[in-house]
This record gives structure tokens, C-alpha cells and sequence, in this order.
């Protein structure tokens, strides 16, 4: 799942640190504690351009910042942080239950304050047409209807390597045969 907060570095923690005092003066931790971070987009988090207009739409954003020219607005974007809890599954190693508990914990966060955080419930990227993650033929008859049927190839191809897309190697390599093809034959003026 995919969230998105109004506030770059947005930070909640989701499950506390339990800690049991032992006879010695130790302790002994029963729960480690689980904390997450938005990533800014100024820090590389990625946004989609449907889920910064959705942001734009929802999010209340209190007082716009303005360039040096006092006159031309900041893009919100600035002020979005990201956060794909399977890619910080991923990254930090979280169990099953963990990455469950951390998107429990978000999508509540979503209705009890839906002014600091959103759910993006569609995927940011859509195929090019309804039946294409289907698509169980070849993947040069698929290049071909889709050449045929004037889809931008570069963009079926972003699609199809992304996290969103079917990842299916070779429809990727035909993709890529394909754009080679359309670049040698294309006239430059």
C-alpha cells in the first residue's frame, strides 16, 4: 500500500518498546519497538503524478511559500512525503505480521486524521488497456497491437518494469526490440 502525507518527514510510531526490569539492575526488552518515516520528496521518496494530484485535492496545505520573486508559488509536491509499505518491508526486513500491523496502523491513522495522511487505494500507473497484465500470448504480438494501436511504447515499457506492472521478461525484451525498431525508422528533420 501507498500512502501519502502532507508533511515531508511524517513520523508515527506504530508499535512501543517493552521492557521488563530484572533483578540485577538490567533490563530485558520483551517488544522491540517499530517506528516509521515518510520519505520526502525532496529526498528522493517517489511520487506519482496521480497521487500528487490527489494530495493536492485532499491535503488543506496551511500557507504556500512563494520563490524569491515574491510572486511565482512553491509546488506543494515539495511539502508531500511518500510512503510504499512493500518496498519498507523490503527494505528493513519486516515480517508479515509486521508490514499487517503497519498498514493497520496507517489506514486508521487515514480516518481518524485525514488531514495529515491518505491512502492511495488505486495503483498510480494503469495498463494501457483493461486486459493487458493477461496478455498470455507473445510478447512481439503484443508489441505489434500495441504499436498498431499508437501506444507510446516507452510508456507501456515504464509500466511493465514497474511495481504496478506484470514484469514479465519477454514482453520486456520485445518492448525494448520494439523501440528500437520505431527509433531507426523514424525520419529526423
Amino acid at each position: 500500500m501507498r500512502f501519502i502525507s502532507q508533511y515531508p518527514a511524517y513520523g508515527l510510531q506504530i508499535r512501543q518498546q517493552k521492557v521488563r526490569p530484572l533483578g540485577d539492575g538490567t533490563s530485558q526488552t520483551i517488544q522491540e519497538p517499530l517506528y516509521i518515516r515518510f520519505t520526502p520528496v525532496d529526498e528522493g521518496g517517489m511520487i506519482y503524478e496521480k497521487e500528487q494530484y490527489e494530495a493536492s485535492k485532499r491535503f488543506n496545505f496551511h500557507g504556500s511559500q512563494q520563490y524569491q520573486d515574491e510572486a511565482t508559488p512553491v509546488d506543494t509536491v515539495h511539502r508531500l512525503g511518500v510512503l510504499d509499505t512493500v518496498e519498507e518491508a523490503q527494505r528493513r526486513g519486516w515480517t508479515e505480521d509486521e508490514l499487517a500491523e503497519v498498514e493497520r496502523v496507517l489506514l486508521l491513522k487515514t480516518r481518524t486524521t485525514p488531514g495529515a495522511v491518505i491512502v492511495m487505494d488505486e495503483a498510480p500507473l494503469v495498463p494501457p488497456f483493461p486486459a493487458y497484465d493477461d496478455w498470455s500470448r507473445d510478447g512481439e504480438t503484443l508489441v505489434l497491437k500495441l504499436a498498431e494501436d499508437g501506444y507510446d511504447l516507452g510508456e507501456v515499457l515504464y509500466y511493465e518494469r514497474s511495481q504496478f506492472g506484470p514484469r514479465r521478461p519477454e514482453v520486456i525484451e520485445a518492448l525494448e526490440i520494439g523501440i528500437k525498431a520505431l527509433e531507426e525508422v523514424q525520419v529526423h528533420a
